[in-house]
């Protein structure tokens, strides 16, 4: 058995699986009936009815059984005139059925408001009658896997149970009591009444064996109340509407309210109402025919159009006001799932990244986190004091050894020292260091122990000098001296992967400097 939920108080915007209920429509003895919406994704949303066990009963186990049973076969009929069963799920122990949502009203609710027009006229409530049987036949003639009749009865046919749409078409509803008469349930109990009294055959009031003619009883109960305005067995009492059921005497033909009242539709009417099963219509199908002949134009296809066109004239903007309350409904719950989203607290919104005193980023995550604005990524941002001078010293010293490679690897050199001299002095700088954001504080640190390595240059005169005085006093050309070894070898570190600058073109060495340069002196 389900235990039930903690909180039986379903309203309107409450979960039930993946459906959201939007607003109450009906309630019944033991279910109510709710005006849903499934979402789908891109915002795809489609309006159902839901029927919901009432908490006083879902404990229940034998009331818990009988939802599942109604659910297991209404779900196998497809027809058009009975409402399509779409889903059964249980929410937090709550079980529910889905079906598919009706635009209309219940036919009781049809001929009530008819009454003040005069009733339904004839032709209506021969088509909406006739719409019933269609329904009612393919639920009699629901088969097994194996093709088998199942002999289902729904046993509480009436006028709340069908349901009449605004575009002129009749549905059955609520197989809740229905009784598959070719199998043991074990759910009825002999001798058991089940329906409403008003409109139960002789044999179900007795408790007796069940068929699809106790179904055709109830609607001929029906057909005779919405064509002549009166129930046929009603009494003072439902004691005495049961006593008035049960005998042998017929009930008032209609032509006695009616003097007006077509024969072959009376015909119908009676035939319907015989107290003995063996003088009913064998099934619904028959009574279809019969209403065929009695009234032809009522049961054109077409003609579900003038039914819609009365419903229109019966209800007025009945239909439109449904449906607005439907659109408030659902915009209700879209404004309450909004405030909801924007009252609880993000992943995203929660964290944030904040500097300590020890100049160290950290990131929060609390309720309470705000962003703190920083000019740089925290990952530019130094883990520490010393880090942080570090890398500032680095970064200055590395743009300036880049400056001075790239003047002193473009300076004019006198023609026979060119080459010679260029070489050298590339060699023994560095190229410049641009390091990436996510290694700065460590290239940082290996390119200050590169410049603490590196020997300091000599003055570019004084060299140059020494190398003209050196090739005066060559008897001849030779090639021109390196640097001096007294000079200590550069030691250069190996930088990782990072962009250089581009190295200066060769140029021409020939009169790069002249006598004439300076004034003459050299």
């Amino acid at each position: 058995m389900t235990h039930p939920p903690e909180n039986h108080d379903l309203r309107a915007g409450s979960a039930l699986g993946r459906y959201e209920l939007l607003m109450p429509i009906a309630k019944g003895g033991m279910a109510q009936v709710w005006a849903a919406r499934l979402r789908g994704t891109r915002g795809f949303q489609k309006v159902v009815a839901i029927k919901t066990v009432l908490p006083d009963v879902i404990d229940n186990t034998r009331m818990e059984q009988m939802f599942l049973e109604e659910a297991q076969l209404a779900s196998q009929i497809h027809h058009p005139n009975v409402v399509q069963t779409l889903e059964l799920g249980e929410h937090d122990g709550t079980l529910y059925l889905v079906m598919e949502w009706v635009d209309g009203e219940p036919l009781n609710q049809v001929m009530a408001k008819a009454v003040a027009n005069g009733g339904l006229p004839l032709p209506i409530a021969v088509n909406l009658v006739g719409q019933a049987c269609e329904g009612l036949y393919a639920a009699h003639e629901l088969r097994d896997d194996h093709g088998a009749l199942l002999g289902l009865v729904h046993r509480d046919v009436s006028p709340q149970n069908l349901l009449i749409s605004f575009s002129g078409t009749a549905k059955l509803v609520d197989f809740g009591i229905a009784k598959a008469t070719a199998r043991n349930s074990g759910l009825t109990q002999a001798g058991e009444v089940k329906g409403k009294f008003a409109f139960m055959a002789p044999e179900q009031v007795r408790g007796q064996v069940v068929d699809c003619r106790t179904d055709l009883f109830a609607l001929g109960i029906i057909l005779y109340a919405i064509t002549t305005g009166k129930h046929p067995f009603r009494g003072a009492h439902p004691g005495e509407t049961l006593q008035n059921i049960c005998n042998e005497r017929a009930p008032t033909p209609p032509s006695a309210l009616l003097p007006d009242y077509p024969d072959a539709l009376e015909a119908v009417v009676m035939k319907a109402l015989a107290k003995s099963l063996d003088k009913r219509f064998a099934n619904a199908n028959e009574m279809l025919a019969a209403l065929e002949e009695a009234m032809p134009g009522a049961l054109e296809s077409s003609f579900n159009v003038q039914v819609r066109d009365y419903l229109q004239q019966l209800f007025g903007d009945r239909a439109v006001e449904r449906r607005v309350a439907i659109r408030l409904a659902q915009d209700q719950a879209d404004r309450q799932r909004a405030e909801s989203s924007a009252s609880s607290v993000g992943t995203l919104r929660a964290i944030s990244i904040d500097r300590n005193e020890s100049g160290s980023f950290s990131v929060n995550t609390g309720a309470d986190a705000s962003p703190v604005p920083s000019k740089a990524p925290a990952s530019l941002q130094p883990s520490s004091p010393r880090a942080g001078r570090l890398a500032a010293v680095g970064l200055a010293l590395s743009v300036a050894m880049g400056g001075t490679a790239l003047l002193l690897g473009r300076a004019p050199t006198p023609a026979g020292s060119a080459a010679a001299s260029r070489a050298p002095l590339g060699a023994s700088l560095p190229p410049p260091v641009m390091a990436a954001p996510s290694s700065l504080p460590s290239v940082a640190v290996a390119t200050v122990a590169t410049v603490a390595a590196l020997p300091t240059p000599e003055p570019v005169e004084k060299r140059e000098r020494k190398t003209m005085h050196a090739a005066r006093l060559a008897p001849t050309p030779t090639k021109a001296p390196a640097i001096p070894s007294s000079a200590p070898a550069p030691v250069v570190a190996s930088p990782p992967p990072v962009a250089s600058l581009p190295a200066a073109p060769p140029t021409a060495s020939s009169n790069a400097w002249d006598r004439g340069a300076f004034g003459g002196r050299h």
